[in-house]
């Protein structure tokens, strides 16, 4: 007997039920409206938005202090761009502070160099909610502080807050959305600033819906829930990227054969992430900034070919990493949070490891490498089921020197000698952070199981249903369905080092191409020529038209 075949309608109601959707609140959330909220309900957003105002008026020198990754330097963008359009930009400079000298957050260094230019005012982006004694002293230099930032301040009393001038951030807000990426957070505040001063600046109605390619692309990159507000800003932000008009993208779309109209999620994740990250984990984070707001082609094109010289350097230092962690946990029963790491290992490219760990072991890594100040720094990445920040400020008091994150990553620093009892601290811990609601957290972290379906749903009208659930991320994974029975009846290695697994398949409803990138040999094991599997995987768009099953797990 056949097994069932879904049509498109009956596909998308199963994956509306899987994700607890009704036909009422269908809409709302396949074709989400772009409209944001009050962003007044910041509870500084007034203050910070009249302090600009009086900076511009007085003609005053303004520092834009953003962190050096994919959240930080977007949201950079985002402000220098504003300033750009009202004609301020001359008046602005913009720090962002080197990873390995400097570390995560506001230093010394970076206040002296604004300070230098004359700066009478810091807008931090993606950071600053930590940086007491820093903000203190730039205070003391008659420097005032507006901080946009989103992470959870870790370590801190619930109270304890920087001595700001003004701080916008989801900790101070009744605002809807409760878990935005620091861009986001520069963004409304540019919202902010347009609903009060639009008409004084001459900005038209709807102009700053041009910056939602870089908010959405740090909402997608940053790994924060893709749920009302986040799903709306990186939905309409893909939407805008295919058209956005920066150089820099669009040489960098060309050189990795992207189709900009036609990008996706995973296109910005997969391949323009890693790119502009390279920048600060391999070299300076001012390349990737440069190349965001370059204008012209010759400088971006170079600035590309330096980027995509640096991530392969990048690409073959995490790959050798991973091998030596793989040697380190592969041995060993895995407690659900793991702990691993080596004093050799080099901090900047850690968060990229635990992400290729977690993948692999369905475990939260905390992976560590020697800061070069004495100190143990490192990154994680969570499972659904856990979030970091809530579980490092779960930890004994004193554990961590510190930490830093949001639901799905986080970094932290140690002393070696607390690194040897991090792993026992963090799964002591993980039964208090949920309050007794593991079990609901758990539910979240895997929708249902993969939807039992025969190979005659890899068509074009079937993908086009998943595709309406896109954006996919932390809080919207991307629909699996499990293929049962199916007949490997080809198989083929490609890549430079036969790294990635293409297979043909067949069951009695129809036939398909599965593939899988660096497959690994349990997979390579059980899908040879003539095989009966049941395959985990998710619909594809074909590299030369049709669709394809991307191989998850071979079950």
């Amino acid at each position: 007997m056949n097994p069932t075949i879904p049509t498109p309608a009956e596909l998308e109601k199963l994956l509306l039920e899987e994700r607890g959707l009704t036909e009422e609140n269908k809409k709302d959330f396949l074709y989400p409206t772009y409209e944001l909220g009050d962003v007044f309900l910041f509870s500084d957003m007034k203050k910070s938005v009249e302090r600009i105002r009086a900076a511009i008026e007085n003609k005053e020198e303004i520092g834009i202090y953003a962190d050096y990754d994919c959240d930080g330097i977007p949201g950079a963008v985002v402000l220098t761009d504003f300033f750009e359009k009202i004609g301020y930009l001359e008046h602005v400079h913009v720090y962002i502070p080197d990873r390995h000298d400097e570390g995560y957050g506001l230093s010394e260094l970076g206040i002296n160099s604004l300070h230098e230019k004359n700066v009478t005012l810091i807008i931090t982006v993606d950071l600053g909610i930590t940086g007491i004694a820093q903000i203190a002293d730039a205070q003391s230099r008659g420097i005032d502080v507006i901080v946009t930032d989103h992470h959870a301040p870790i370590g801190m009393s619930d109270i304890e807050l920087p001595s700001a001038f003004a701080i916008v951030h989801p900790c101070k807000s009744t605002y809807q959305n409760t878990e935005p990426c620091g861009a986001a957070m520069a963004f409304y505040l540019v919202c902010g600033f347009l609903e009060t001063y639009r008409e004084e600046f001459g900005v038209a109605v709807g102009w700053e819906k041009w910056l939602l390619d870089l908010v959405g692309f740090a909402t997608l990159s940053d790994m924060v829930p893709l749920t009302g507000d986040n799903r709306m800003l990186a939905g309409y932000g893909l939407a805008v990227m295919r058209k956005t008009r920066r150089k820099g993208l669009q040489i960098l779309f060309l050189e990795n054969k992207l189709s900009q109209m036609a990008l996706t999620e995973q296109d910005l994740t997969f391949t323009v992430a890693p790119r502009l990250n390279a920048a600060s984990r391999m070299d300076t984070p001012m390349l990737a900034f440069q190349l965001l707001r370059s204008t012209d082609d010759r400088e971006a094109t170079a600035l590309v070919r330096t980027l995509e010289t640096i991530n392969a350097e990048r690409k073959v230092l995490v790959a050798r990493l991973v091998k030596e962690a793989h040697k380190s946990v592969s041995a060993r029963e895995l407690p659900a949070i793991v702990v691993v790491g080596n004093p050799e290992w080099r901090p900047a490219v850690l968060g990229l490891v635990a992400t290729k760990l977690s993948e692999t072991y369905k475990r939260s890594f905390f992976v560590w490498g020697n800061g070069g100040d004495g100190m143990i720094k490192g990154s994680c990445r969570m499972l659904d089921i856990h979030h970091a920040a809530h579980l490092m400020h779960a930890l004994p008091e004193g554990m961590l020197l510190h930490a830093g994150g949001h639901q799905a990553a986080g970094g932290f620093s140690v002393t070696k000698e607390q690194i040897h009892f991090l792993e026992e601290a963090l799964n002591a811990a993980i039964g208090g952070q949920y309050d007794g609601e593991t079990e609901e957290a758990g539910a979240k972290a895997e929708l249902s199981h993969p939807l039992a379906v025969p190979l005659a749903i890899a068509t074009t009208r079937h993908l086009e249903i998943v595709r309406r659930f896109a954006p996919f991320g932390v809080g919207n994974p991307q629909p699996e369905f499990l293929f049962e029975n199916v007949t490997i009846n080809a198989t083929k290695l490609f890549g430079k080092s036969e790294e990635h697994l293409e297979c043909e398949i067949s069951d009695a409803t129809g036939s398909a191409i599965a593939f899988t990138f660096f497959v690994d040999e349990e997979t390579k094991a059980k899908c040879f020529e003539g095989a009966t599997v049941s395959l985990i995987g998710t619909l594809e768009a074909g590299w030369r038209g049709g669709v394809r099953i991307k191989i998850a797990k071979v079950v």
